[in-house]
């Protein structure tokens, strides 16, 4: 009959003759690893017991041939027994098999131990000096046929399995099969395998065919004849003890599986089910895979959502607890309130988003404050109080607005620097004013700056700018080869920093009345006071035209050949007399002659037109023509005119708005213009809140370190006009 493919073993014997075919230079020794004896076995799918036999004749040696190993009682490695024992992988392996070969029923070998191996050597030393005798072997059955005979059970224990059947078993012989290990063991299932000696390779019958290979004589005790200690129960035993290896091993695999699957409870969503199964299937322990898991879970991490890894950064990751996530929230709802688009200002010039503005932050700040956005002042001091463990019921309104504006110290606290905190209810109310005040003042025009230099100053000490001259003309060596020296001059132009400031305060009235809008609309005015304190600082130079210590006269000054005047000098075109362009051109002119103080010639052109208000159309006619090209193709805007970036600013005109005057600036990269300056690590306006005891509640200052001076009047031009 054909059988479906197993595995089986066919474990050996304790008898112990001495194996003289042993080499100890080599290590080698010849073998009987089967001589035809029927070994136990139970069908693994129905459980019946039966009897196996092999066929030499079916069995397939070219596997042993090939270099089989050679095991310490089936400790093949990769089980569990040769992990316990401390035997995994190729540790196990004690030796090869050199040679196979069939000897009529009988199955030979020449095995090889490596006496290199302590375990190698020590096993080499038992077997050659007869210590150890039997032998094991592992076999895969391909096929196998049902025998006629039936053996009988006479003998063996009734009604004890593997023999369930008191009268007979089954007997089977393997047709088709192949060894693939040998292992030397102390109990064989074939009692008749051995360790040869060297009169049992010439024992030869005289047809030539070989005689079953025997061990060398020896004494064994004699047996009482009462025992039943027969080969069969023998075998009994030794299958017994196997199963329940087998029972051990699924058992221990079923709960490996189970473990893992239950681990990954957590990770599939993430990992996949692949990534599980692969696990299993690679034979994983529970903590192999918790390891394997948290390794895949960090890579996936440092992946983008399509699947490209994320930059590695080096900074450091702050988070937030529940409760800080919660007075956040807050905040966004507070500044949702004041404006439900905060997040999406724009510079009013330029259309650019402010600094912290975007869809996203909006998004975010939408999403993180719906839950608050509908409550009052005093919903959400009450909130803050519960987030710190201050129970507040039976309080009434002044009691919890006064709590909630104290931190948790009760003491003095300063936030400063526009430093963001949301550790309390008063930090997330200085938050969201200096939100506004921040957001104020960066949208406020400051229509100076696009002419205008900045920088920082680390003190409060006067600020000195050197003008350096400009190199001389090179002279012509004399007959001697001498050379001329130069004279460079410098002169000196010096201002310092001022500080301007207010302080606005928070009190406990704004949350009890739930005045939203004085604590952002009180802030986002000292803001906006803030940026026209800057423009009006520098404005006021141009306007003021203060004299200058370079030289003692006024910025714009006809000695400075940067001042025109009269009719001529007007872009009005409704003024008798006026030439726009060529007004224009005369100041361009002007610029353009302007020379280093020893005369080099600077070659300075305009780039900034500023005009006040009552200039703004004429101004844009001459920048932007349209009625020239729509009238005339033939006439063309020159470049120059086309290339100048028009400044309206409201400080330049009069009381009445009839101004007149206007200027040009060149771009300060080419030379000094106006140069303004704040406090070195305070650009802007600077925020500093402190709550404690002299009001009820948070105050706010609201400071700026600033200064502006003329640095040079070479890159600027003035018209006076009529």
């Amino acid at each position: 009959m054909k059988a479906k493919q197993t595995h089986e073993f066919f474990a050996a014997s304790d008898a112990k003759p001495v194996a003289s075919t042993a080499n100890e230079k080599d290590g080698t020794i010849d073998v009987v690893w089967y001589t035809g004896a029927q070994v136990p076995r139970k069908d693994p799918d129905t459980g019946d017991p039966y009897l196996l036999s092999l066929d030499m004749d079916g069995a397939r040696l070219d596997r042993l041939n090939a270099g089989a190993p050679v095991f310490d009682t089936h400790f093949t490695g990769d089980d569990y027994k040769s992990v316990f024992s401390g035997k995994a992988g190729t540790k196990a392996q004690v030796g090869v098999v050199n040679k196979a070969w069939a000897d009529g029923p009988n199955g030979m070998a020449t095995l090889k131990f490596d006496l290199g191996d302590e375990d190698g050597a020590e096993l080499f030393r038992k077997v050659s000096s007869g210590i150890v005798q039997n032998l094991s072997f592992g076999a895969w059955i391909y096929s196998r046929e049902k025998t006629k005979v039936q053996a009988q059970t006479e003998g063996m224990p009734e009604g004890k399995p593997p023999y369930g059947n008191p009268n007979e078993i089954g007997m089977f012989t393997a047709t088709d099969w192949e060894p693939f290990e040998i292992s030397v063991v102390p109990v064989p299932a074939d009692f008749n395998t051995t360790f040869l000696s060297a009169e049992a390779l010439q024992d030869k019958t005289s047809d030539g065919q070989a005689t079953r290979a025997s061990s060398p004589q020896k004494e064994k005790p004699a047996m009482a004849e009462s025992t039943t200690q027969t080969a069969g129960a023998e075998a009994r035993v030794n299958e017994e003890v196997l199963v329940a290896a087998r029972d051990e091993a699924v058992k221990q695999e079923r709960e490996r599986i189970v473990e893992i699957e239950h681990r990954a409870t957590r990770f599939k969503s993430t990992l996949g089910e692949d990534f599980v199964r692969k696990a299993i299937a690679d034979g994983k322990t529970p903590d192999q895979f918790s390891v394997d898991a948290f390794a895949a879970l960090s890579a996936k991490g440092q992946q983008t959502t399509g699947g490209e890894d994320r930059p590695i950064r080096s900074e450091l990751s702050i988070t937030r607890d529940g409760g800080e996530t919660r007075l956040a929230a807050m905040q966004n709802a507070m500044l949702l309130r004041h404006d439900p688009k905060f997040f999406m200002a724009k510079h009013p010039k330029t259309g650019e988003l402010l600094t912290g503005c975007g869809p996203e932050h909006q998004r975010r700040a939408e999403e993180m404050g719906r839950e608050y956005v509908g409550l009052s002042l005093m919903e959400m001091a009450r909130e803050s109080l519960e987030i710190r463990g201050i129970n507040h019921r039976g309080m009434n309104k002044n009691r919890i607005a006064e709590l909630a504006l104290q931190a948790p110290s009760r003491g003095a606290e300063y936030f400063s620097g526009g430093a963001e905190s949301t550790s309390d209810f008063p930090a997330i109310l200085a938050n969201v004013a200096n939100k506004t005040l921040r957001q104020a003042y960066e949208a406020y025009p400051r229509t100076f700056q696009p002419f205008c230099r900045q920088v920082t100053a680390p003190d409060f000490k006067p600020i000195n700018r050197v003008q350096l001259s400009d190199a001389p003309a090179l002279q012509q060596l004399n007959e001697k080869g001498e050379y001329h020296r130069a004279n460079l001059t410098d002169m000196n132009t010096n201002y310092s920093l001022q500080t301007f400031g207010e302080v606005v305060a928070i009190t406990r009235k704004v949350i009890i009345n739930d005045d939203l809008q004085a604590m952002t609309r009180i802030p986002a005015i000292l803001g906006v006071a803030a940026a026209q304190l800057e423009s009006n600082t520098v404005w006021g130079l141009i306007t003021s035209n203060p004299v200058m210590t370079l030289d003692g006269k006024a910025i714009f000054h006809t000695a400075h050949s940067n001042l025109l005047t009269g009719v001529s000098s007007s872009i009005d075109p409704t003024v008798s007399n006026s030439a726009p362009l060529t007004a224009l051109a005369k100041a361009r002119v002007q610029m353009r002659l302007q020379k280093a103080p020893q005369g080099t010639p600077l070659d300075l052109v305009p780039r900034f037109m500023a005009v006040p208000p009552s200039l703004e159309t004429y101004a844009l006619q001459l920048i932007y023509p349209i009625n020239i090209a729509s009238s005339d193709q033939t006439k063309v805007v020159p470049e120059w005119v086309r290339s100048l970036v028009p400044v309206v600013e409201p400080r330049l005109d009069n009381s009445t708005g009839t101004a007149t005057n206007w200027f040009l600036f060149t771009d300060p990269a080419l030379i000094d213009t106006f140069e303004y300056c704040y406090l070195e690590g305070q650009q802007g306006v600077y925020i500093e809140t402190r709550q404690g005891f002299e009001v009820d509640g948070v105050e706010i200052k609201a400071r700026m370190d600033f200064g502006a001076a003329a640095i040079d009047y070479r890159g600027l031009q003035k018209s006076a006009g009529a």
